[in-house]
């Protein structure tokens, strides 16, 4: 975990890969994004948020962006 004024980098290892999906992977987005913001006031204020995930559900990486109220407000597939 790291941050500063403008973006913070979290990174979490170990995920079941095998049993994946897109869609679990935005439920995991959302959790993540919650318990950050809730932990962690300063990140909280970030007017967007990304979350990577790399190696699973059939893609190389996927992103979820969230805006400073914790809505979805884009997917991106790489």
């Amino acid at each position: 975990m790291s941050w500063d004024n403008i973006s913070a980098e979290f990174t979490l290892q170990d995920i079941d890969h095998g049993l994946v999906t897109k869609d679990s992977l935005k439920s995991y987005a959302f959790i993540v994004d919650k318990y950050v913001t809730t932990k962690y006031p300063r990140i909280d204020s970030l007017e967007v948020r990304k979350y990577l995930f790399s190696d699973g559900g059939g893609f190389e990486v996927v992103e979820f962006e969230f805006n400073e109220n914790g809505k979805l407000v884009n997917t991106l597939e790489y």
